[in-house]
Formats: structure tokens, sequence, C-alpha cells
């Protein structure tokens, strides 16, 4: 799943192996700065947060801790932000584990 939330793109599409989903996030800064000399965006990824038998909790729990990152590095408060803006979902690419 993609979201918008803080200035950052999170896409907390969780990764699927042996029937357990294990919940990813990947952050890239969602504005560009065009003055940065062609250089890549901004990017964090953070693996293996928590597994889950389905999908959805491994969403949920990769969007939250995305958010929880973003939050702690801009310096504030999680009870300040606006909730995120969801994106339509990508397309899944199945990972032979």
């Amino acid at each position: 799943m993609l979201y918008e939330y803080g200035g950052w793109i999170i896409d907390a599409t969780p990764d699927r192996s042996a029937g357990i989903y294990f919940a990813h996030a990947r952050l890239i800064r969602a504005s560009s700065n065009s003055s940065n000399g062609g250089e890549e965006p901004e990017m964090h990824i953070e693996h293996d947060i928590a597994w889950f038998e389905s999908e959805e909790p491994a969403i949920r729990c990769a969007h939250q801790w995305a958010m929880t990152w973003i939050d702690e590095r801009e310096g504030r408060s999680p009870a300040c932000n606006p909730a995120p803006v969801r994106f339509a979902m990508p397309s899944h690419t199945t990972h032979a584990g």
C-alpha cells in the first residue's frame, strides 16, 4: 500500500515467503528539490519489522512503524499530524522464497 504522510511516500506492501507476510516500510521523500543537482531522492527502507499470517496486519504494522519513524525524525508529535493519504495499491510481485 502506498501512502503519503509528513512529506514522505510510504510503501507498506509486505513481502510474502513460506505463507508468512513480512512487514516492510519503504519511504521516499515526497517532494523533490530541483536544486539538488540530480541526486537520488532521500529514501529509507526498513526490513522485517514483524511477520504475520495475513497481509492486512502486516500492512498496518509497517504503516504505523513508518509514521512513527517520520514523526521522530521530524521531531513532531504524532497527535499533531493529519491522517495519511492512501494511494492506489501497486501491482504485486510474487517473491520466491
